[in-house]
């Protein structure tokens, strides 16, 4: 049996928190090895000898001592009393004592008894913590966007407003109000498609609305960030201005395209005549001169196209007809246009031997700029009498595509930038060899909507290799012949692997397809081309799929253009949307099934490959005469089929597409109420219903 003093001897010597005794006046009696250690000192001993004063000696605040025994004296113990102290080196440390007064039987105070714990590191850690939420409260105030954090039900749990405040823009405060009822009626089925998506896919959404301010319409964008615990984060732009800037580059664009092209088209012409000696033998420094004039238009034009082309590629005008070629054509179109330019530097083109025969689902023009603007540069920075070598290989499901000089490199500073627009090494030589700095940007940008990419790798004074990747057609669905002949279907949809696939399940289906990553691309093509029929996702970077459905419906061109709705949402749209002015061929939802998607398309595009544009519309009658009456007058605008009762009907709804549906209700075999069920159930679009009865 241990002696209980023995006992609490070895506790108060081995544990880890420090205990001590102070009398009244601040010197401590009795302390232990652990609080000897907490403040620095190599024993008890020596910190009794050195702190006689705490208030003084030990706190780096020496009031904090007067509110210690303040407490005390008040409530006879202190608990988690923290203070910053000083060690014997100097140094300072965070302490929290827990420590009560003892007193004799008469309650006279004898001393205080009590432990210390170092609390340093969770001090700063509170502190930094403080320091993070000072930050973050900073910067949140800096942003001027308004910030939500909304549930999947649009429940707004809370709003850092912008600079405009909610009253302002909303006509009340957002905490606790509902997004999509506080958002335009048009925008709210878009906001509440985009958060499901956007939850369900843990990816970022934008979507955009417009409001009126009693002014003028305000534009907004919201971007979307998925959050936790089914809600997400929207951040909300005023982008009025943005879109005004816009408008105006897009004006400027156009006034260059014409105002400036034009006049310089007809300079470099005529130079061009002179130099060639239209006008006869020039005297020679005349000749030097006008050959600089000459040299400088042509520089002067391909600038102005650079600059057109980024802009188009940047504001989504570009338009990319994609099909499947064989890209050793393309190749050899390539060496053959530029073989006259390579020769100006004294550099031979030459393609290595037995390059696979692959196909790719490109733009040819857009490829042969690619290919031209990475042959030229070769030539350049090629030494004289230099071979050029082009080289093709596949990867996979992959072909590359390299062009490999013996120049002199890119300087290592200069390749993180080597892309960017108006991009040149800054070397005296480099500038002397030309060019608008924006042809590696404008490649970039053309393969990358392609679904490819574009590298390159170089070596300070042994040379360059400048490559691209594009994605090759399976070998099985490769067609010897053209598919110009074939229907044409537009595709709409922004993620290139995605688009291709499609691409690649309609031509299997008879079909040939051109692409549009973005409403602006579709649109320039719809204005260019004939399709049969148009697949279309509904979240659409820029402008959403409704919105655009609408805007097709509103123009005669594309009025009745049969629309075959490819969404992760379709099944949610076409509860909501199946119905109005949008008129849908078929809604699918994503993972494509194939098969359906070829049925879809061919359903929907059955009326424009057979050339019958009119309307249709069905007669569900029971009397003939009536039945002509009504057939006679509409004549002159649509094409009336009749049904006699509801069996009829059902059958010709399963095999043919209406616009409009007569209905007389009092038919043989039943009501005609009981066939609105079956209208609505049947058909792939919510088509309208005319009830027309007889008086009697």
């Amino acid at each position: 049996m241990i002696p209980s003093e023995t006992y609490y001897k070895e506790i108060f010597e081995r544990a880890i928190e420090g205990i001590f005794c102070t009398y009244p006046d601040g010197s401590y009696f009795l302390v232990n090895p652990a609080l000897a250690r907490i403040y620095g000192y190599e024993s008890p001993e020596e910190l009794k000898q050195t702190l006689t004063n705490i208030a003084h000696q030990l706190y780096v605040d020496p009031q904090r001592r007067d509110v210690f025994v303040a407490l005390m004296q008040k409530q006879g113990y202190v608990a988690g009393f923290e203070s910053q102290v000083y060690r014997k080196d100097g140094t300072t440390i965070w302490i929290a004592e827990d420590a009560h007064c003892v007193c004799d039987i008469d309650g006279t105070l004898l001393f205080y008894q009590g432990f210390v714990r170092d609390i340093t590191a969770q001090k700063e850690a509170d502190i930094a913590i403080r320091h993070t939420e000072e930050l973050q409260r900073n910067l949140l105030s800096a942003v001027p966007d308004t910030m939500l954090h909304v549930r999947r039900d649009g429940t707004i749990l809370k709003c850092k407003p912008g600079i405009d405040s909610d009253e302002q823009i909303y006509g009340t405060p957002l905490n606790g109000q509902n997004f999509f009822q506080v958002l335009p009626a048009e925008s709210a089925p878009i906001a509440e498609q985009t958060i499901a998506s956007v939850i369900e896919t843990g990816e970022l959404r934008v979507f955009e609305y417009q409001r009126s301010d009693d002014t003028e319409m305000v534009d907004y964008e919201v971007r979307v960030i998925a959050n936790h615990h089914d809600t997400v984060l929207a951040l909300i732009r005023d982008v009025t201005q943005n879109k005004r800037r816009d408008r105006l580059k897009n004006e400027f664009v156009s006034i260059v395209s014409h105002e400036l092209r034009t006049p310089l088209t007809s300079i470099r012409g005529s130079l061009g005549l002179i130099v060639g000696g239209v006008a006869g033998q020039l005297p020679p420094r005349v000749q030097q001169m006008i050959e600089i004039a000459y040299n400088n238009s042509e520089r002067l034009v391909n600038l102005v196209n650079d600059i057109l082309d980024i802009e188009k590629i940047e504001s989504g005008q570009m338009i990319f007809h994609l099909k499947k070629q064989p890209l050793l054509p393309l190749l050899e179109q390539a060496l053959e246009a530029n073989k006259a330019y390579a020769e100006q530097y004294q550099v031979q083109f030459v393609l290595g031997e037995n390059p696979p025969n692959v196909q790719v689902h490109a733009d040819g023009n857009r490829i042969l700029q690619v290919l031209t603007n990475l042959l030229s540069n070769a030539a350049k920075f090629s030494p004289k009498g230099d071979v050029v070598q082009i080289t093709v290989s596949r990867h996979h499901d992959m072909v590359r595509v390299a062009i490999s000089d013996n120049g002199p490199g890119i300087p290592e500073a200069f390749r993180p930038r080597i892309f960017q627009r108006f991009a040149q090494a800054d070397s005296s030589d480099t500038r002397q060899k030309g060019g608008t700095g924006l042809g590696l940007s404008i490649a970039r940008a053309i393969i990358e909507k392609h679904g490819g990419s574009i590298s390159f790798e170089t070596e300070t004074g042994v040379g360059t290799t400048f490559f691209f990747e594009l994605a090759c057609v399976p070998e099985r669905d490769v067609v010897s012949e053209s598919d110009d002949h074939h229907p044409r279907v537009l595709i709409c949809e922004d993620t290139p692997d995605l688009a291709r696939m499609l691409s690649i399940v309609l031509n299997r289906g008879g079909f040939s397809t051109d692409i549009a990553y973005n409403t602006e691309q579709a649109r320039q093509l719809l204005a260019h081309h004939h399709y049969v029929a148009m697949t279309l996702d509904i979240i659409m970077p820029g402008q959403d799929g409704i919105s655009f459905i609408r805007e097709l419906r509103s123009k005669q061109e594309t009025k009745y253009l049969p629309i075959v709705v490819v969404s992760a949402l379709a099944d949610q749209n076409r509860k909501e949307w199946n119905g109005g002015a949008l008129e849908v061929a078929e809604w699918l939802d994503k993972p494509i099934d194939q098969a359906k998607l070829i049925e879809a398309v061919h359903r929907a595009a059955k009326r424009q490959l057979t050339g019958d544009s009119r309307p249709r519309i069905l007669h569900v009658e029971d009397d003939p005469d009536v039945f002509q009456v009504v057939s006679s007058i509409l004549n002159p605008i649509a094409d009336t089929f009749l049904a006699t009762n509801m069996n009829e009907a059902r059958e010709q709804l399963n095999e043919t597409n209406f616009d409009l549906i007569i209905l007389d209700l009092s038919l043989p075999d039943g009501s005609g109420l009981e066939l609105l069920s079956s209208i609505r159930h049947q058909s792939r679009s919510r088509i309208p219903v005319l009830i027309f009865q007889l008086a009697k």
